[in-house]
């Protein structure tokens, strides 16, 4: 006889159940709150930023003589309808705080849009002059002139120099126009492909302690007699490596690129210091390069890249590089994917950004200010950090960002401290870690967390389910 009473085992447990429908409400809100697929119109030009040669070299203090390779300014346009953003990159050493405020001041007032949503990106070419100093000195944010004191206040008033100050500007809004009049419909697509074969990491990891025959830390060398980026000297691991070219292809209803961003960490360093002449080192070979090889215009975006060196220098090595990069450009394009476009939003703050005792007594401040900013379309973000940041930066704001496709940009919308890497950086010591770095050990640290924050804003007004992680 069956017992009385006995009830059968509930399939789903009542708190599990619970779980279950309170999740599918979350689910059902968060697709209401979730932005839309927007049509984005993408435009992109460039225009020839070259100086005349008459313009004195920042590190032998001379006329650069001749000219071996043009560099350039690129700029993208990307329109959903509502907003404007523009990316702005050249092949210059870096981006002075009044440089970027000068642009951002015509390009803004060409195209009728905010300033704020403008980002500017160099190559880090060293071949090329540092950008120009508007404002002399050091003055609230500006920092322009305290790294290169050599020769800037002085540039500032040779006529060469001066022509080329207003080219530089002249350029940035006809580029600006010319992309936005170019505009079309595009998707963006992304690729990644490994390059570590050209890349290497500068500052490999010394041992703290063990080695037989020496009583303090092997200090970090960056060459030896049988000098070869791959094999390591005292003991020593490699440093950390970012081994990926990403490519953002935005491609038009008719199936070809309108423009195509590559993004790879990789100092340019392959002409300096052997060949005196203006030159826009590899990256300007390697953006023809893709170019050809993808159509549309190509824009390169350099990475944090203090640590980050190309496997070997000269004319010969820029053409493989070049060469290498379109073709690793076409498998990532050929195996990427194609992402939807949400509504563009750009995040931006300005932080203080404190400086070593001897930076303090140079510059008569105890801090620095310096922006970060970050520009997102649907899944992409893009980040860009002020100075010099090394590998490790990027290697810790992509892991936190809640943006799947998350871009990390250096040498952009200022110089911040120059050098800066993550805590415990400078107890490695190094060029970098000491004068090169005018900023704290925790500076790093500031820059991510910063970044972090933004991206966060950013993804829960656009309704991103990650936006807590």
């Amino acid at each position: 006889m069956r017992a009385q009473g006995r009830a059968r085992p509930p399939t789903i447990a009542a708190g599990a159940l619970r779980t279950v429908v309170l999740l599918s409400f979350a689910l059902m809100a968060f697709a209401r709150a979730a932005e839309p697929a927007v049509t984005l119109r993408v435009g992109a030009a460039q225009a020839d930023i070259t100086p005349e040669p008459a313009v004195l070299n920042w590190v032998t203090g001379k006329p650069y003589g001749t000219v071996t390779d043009p560099i350039a300014l690129h700029a993208l346009v990307l329109d959903d309808g509502t907003s404007k953003a523009v990316l702005i990159r050249w092949d210059l050493v870096d981006v002075s705080e009044s440089a970027r405020d000068e642009v951002r001041r015509v390009v803004s007032g060409a195209l009728a849009m905010p300033a704020g949503n403008i980002m500017i990106n160099a190559s880090h070419n060293h071949s090329a002059p540092w950008a120009p100093a508007w404002r002399g000195g050091y003055r609230g944010n500006e920092s322009d002139t305290w790294w290169a004191v050599r020769y800037m206040p002085s540039q500032n008033e040779f006529p060469p120099f001066k022509r080329w100050m207003e080219k530089l500007l002249v350029a940035a809004e006809k580029a600006a126009r010319d992309a936005a009049a170019a505009a079309r419909t595009a998707t963006p697509t992304i690729g990644r492909v490994a390059v570590y074969e050209y890349v290497w990491n500068r500052r490999p990891r010394a041992p703290a302690w063990g080695l037989a025959e020496v009583k303090r830390p092997a200090p970090i060398q960056y060459n030896h007699p049988d000098w070869a980026p791959e094999v390591l000297q005292g003991g020593a691991s490699f440093g950390p490596l970012d081994r990926t070219l990403a490519t953002v292809s935005f491609v038009g209803a008719d199936g070809k690129n309108v423009a195509s961003l590559f993004h790879v960490a990789c100092h340019a360093v392959s002409i300096y210091p052997s060949n005196p002449a203006l030159d826009s080192d590899w990256p300007g070979p390697a953006s023809r390069a893709i170019a050809g090889a993808l159509g549309g215009e190509a824009l390169f975006l350099q990475g944090c890249t203090g640590d980050i060196n190309p496997w070997r220098r000269g004319a010969a090595a820029v053409a493989e590089m070049a060469a290498g990069f379109a073709k690793k450009a076409q498998l990532a394009q050929r195996y990427g994917v194609k992402l939807t476009t949400g509504p563009l939003h750009v995040g931006r703050r300005t932080i203080a950004l404190p400086l070593m005792p001897e930076a303090k007594k140079r510059i008569g401040a105890d801090t620095v200010d310096a922006e970060v900013q970050a520009i997102t379309c649907g899944p992409l973000a893009i980040v860009a950090l002020p100075g010099e940041p090394m590998t490790e930066l990027a290697l810790a704001i992509r892991e936190k960002s809640p943006f799947p496709q998350t871009l990390v940009l250096g040498y952009s919308n200022g110089n911040g401290v120059h050098y800066v890497g993550m805590p415990g950086e400078k107890a490695r010591g190094g060029y970098e870690a000491g004068v090169a770095g005018a900023g704290t050990d925790e500076c790093g640290a500031i820059l991510v967390d910063t970044a972090v924050a933004i991206l966060r804003d950013v993804a829960s007004t656009a309704g991103i389910p990650s936006a807590g992680k």
